[in-house]
């Protein structure tokens, strides 16, 4: 019968087994996609990223599956080959951890969810085998978006046009040349400093006046006197 520390023995040794075990086929691996990304015909080409991590893994390559989700139905567009490598690539940097689907001549029916899948294939782990979260990709016609900006072109015009209108509507205001007044005829005594000057003119005038009447006067009265002599 075995003693207390023969059993004790057994249950480090048996705990030992089974973490290094545990240890050996714990593969983690993560991948991360962006939610959503747009793009336009007039582009021809897009590209969707993926990176991914994988922790307590082999150091070995690891495997990219590209898969979409249309409205109807699903396709594996690469595993790993791609059904179309005219129209789709995969690219991998595994320095870097990145991967990357490539769509050529992209159009509205490659508008769909697409997901990258990571797999660990040296691992027997279930967590070596993982997907994305996925990627809506929308491919909008490129009237649409010409028609954006010819309607925002157009706004901004518009409101150009009614600033340049109106600026010109003020300077015109401020501007507006005045009308000449009717030349009417000059009255020196118009006016007070005027009136002042003519009225002594005048008396003036009257003292003249008055003292060429004094002359005659006394002119007068020596003829008289002459003739009376």
């Amino acid at each position: 019968m075995a003693t207390f520390k023969q059993w004790v023995l057994i249950l480090v040794l048996q705990f030992t087994w089974v973490t290094c075990y545990a240890g050996a086929n714990l593969c983690k691996v993560t991948v991360s996609q962006p939610p959503l990304m747009e793009g336009y015909p007039a582009s021809k080409y897009i590209a969707i990223p993926c990176t991914f991590s994988a922790q307590g893994c082999p150091t070995s390559t690891p495997t990219i599956l590209w898969f979409r989700y249309l409205a109807h139905t699903h396709e594996a567009l690469c595993t790993p080959n791609c059904i179309n490598s005219t129209k789709f690539k995969v690219s991998h940097l595994t320095s870097k951890n990145q991967a990357q689907l490539g769509i050529n001549e992209i159009n509205e029916e490659d508008s769909a969810i697409y997901f990258c899948g990571v797999a660990i294939s040296s691992s027997n782990s279930s967590t070596s085998k993982q997907t994305g979260s996925g990627t809506v990709l929308v491919i909008r016609e490129s009237g649409t978006y010409s028609r954006g900006v010819e309607y925002s072109m157009l706004a901004i015009s518009v409101v150009l046009f009614l600033y340049l209108v109106a600026l010109l509507a003020v300077f015109k205001l401020f501007t507006k040349p005045k009308r000449k007044k009717t030349e009417r005829p000059v009255n020196v005594c118009s006016g007070g400093s005027k009136v002042a000057v003519c009225r002594a003119i005048a008396k003036e005038f009257g003292k003249k006046k008055r003292n060429r009447q004094r002359r005659h006067g006394h002119l007068d009265k020596c003829h008289k006197m002459d003739e009376l002599s």
